[in-house]
């Protein structure tokens, strides 16, 4: 494994930072879903990184992939709209791509692509929760398609997105699950109002209901009966690359506190004098070292064609966990200037608390990672 950047990945790095930098730090623009911005990062291509050359994406690795990711949450403030962007990209678009018939690309990826129709992945449920397997919506066959009946919750773009990939049972016992495209036109969905949160503002969440809601044969993602494999896939891509900008933004945070214990005096000298603030920042700069060794590893394995499964919850708890601990930290270093909402930590930390919820709670990362290092066949 060797992460020296390459030119090409520094370039992306450099362009990010300025694109970032002179269009999407509008810190007013920071409350809802901003339209405009997300046409303006749609347009800068990031959406299809990793999607072959002919398919109309960049072609990139993954790792080139995670670097870009990184490099955004550095660049850009505004964590929300990059949230609504990974959850396009990781869990829909690049679904689509890895499972989706050549019809299916043909007709979904160039609009994903361009930024036109926004995804979502639909498989939290309201009484189910980090079960995900004990989900109720069931999508029976018939004889021109299937009828979905049930409801989604916490569907993170769930408001604002036009094509949905859904998980429903397709039978009982055993319980079999199948993996549906989708659109917000189909006739039977509902979307439901935003819900309000404490963070990431502008990805809105809502939930999502199916009633007698009849998807085409030719919706089907994958094999029918199939939903539990791209289930595992579909977690693996979001607990990586959803969970990468966060790198950036932890480093982007220990910039701001470097540069505040460089200037900031207490007691006749500079705060960064203080053995209790020089520990701090030398405890975060560990946890951001290692978040980005973690996040390389999962997508180097990646493009070595591995599943990653285990990497990707190690990588997701230790990401999440040091992120609000970041956060935290900061705050203690700017004091009642961090409590304030002109520094904006308070916001950071609001959004950060997200991170040891979505994809799986903490708890749910350190069931998984148990069962995989027992388990003699730890698929990597």
């Amino acid at each position: 494994m060797n992460f020296e950047l390459s030119e090409t990945q520094k370039q992306y790095k450099a362009e990010i930072y300025h694109f970032s930098k002179q269009n999407l730090n509008d810190v007013t623009r920071l409350n809802s879903f901003p339209k405009d911005l997300w046409e303006k990062i749609s347009g800068f291509g990031l959406n299809g990184i990793t999607i072959p050359e002919e398919s109309g994406g960049l072609g990139e690795s993954y790792l080139t992939a995670a670097i870009c990711m990184e490099a955004l949450g550095y660049s850009c403030e505004n964590n929300g709209l990059i949230f609504v962007l990974t959850n396009h990209i990781w869990v829909a678009l690049n679904i689509i791509d890895l499972y989706g018939t050549s019809a299916q690309k043909e007709k979904y990826l160039p609009s994903m692509l361009s930024g036109k129709k926004i995804g979502a992945f639909a498989l939290t449920e309201a009484d189910s929760g980090s079960d995900a397997m004990a989900m109720r919506s069931f999508a029976k066959k018939q004889q021109y398609g299937y009828e979905l009946n049930g409801s989604k919750m916490f569907v993170s773009n769930g408001p604002i997105a036009d094509i949905f990939i859904v998980v429903a049972l397709t039978k009982q016992e055993p319980k079999e699950y199948t993996v549906f495209i989708v659109e917000k036109e189909f006739p039977g969905i509902k979307v439901g109002k935003e819900i309000e949160k404490m963070g990431l503002d502008c990805c809105p969440i809502s939930e999502i209901t199916f009633d007698r809601c009849l998807i085409p044969f030719e919706n089907v993602l994958g094999k029918s009966g199939s939903g539990n494999i791209i289930m595992a896939e579909v977690l693996t891509w979001e607990r990586c690359y959803e969970f990468a900008p966060h790198v950036g933004a932890m480093q982007r945070i220990l910039d701001c506190c470097l540069k505040y214990v460089n200037e900031r005096k207490q007691f006749g000298k500079y705060i960064k004098e203080f053995q209790a603030v020089s520990h701090i920042i030398a405890d975060m700069q560990v946890a951001i070292e290692l978040s980005r060794t973690l996040l390389y590893k999962v997508a180097w394995l990646k493009d070595q064609g591995k599943k990653a499964y285990k990497e990707a919850a190690i990588f997701k708890l230790f990401v999440s966990e040091s992120y609000i601990k970041i956060c935290q930290n900061a705050m203690q270093i700017f004091g009642a200037y961090g409590y304030t909402k002109e520094y904006g930590i308070e916001r950071e930390l609001r959004d950060a608390m997200a991170c040891s919820i979505y994809s799986g709670t903490s708890a749910i990362q350190r069931n998984t990672i148990f069962q995989l290092f027992r388990s003699k066949l730890c698929l990597r």
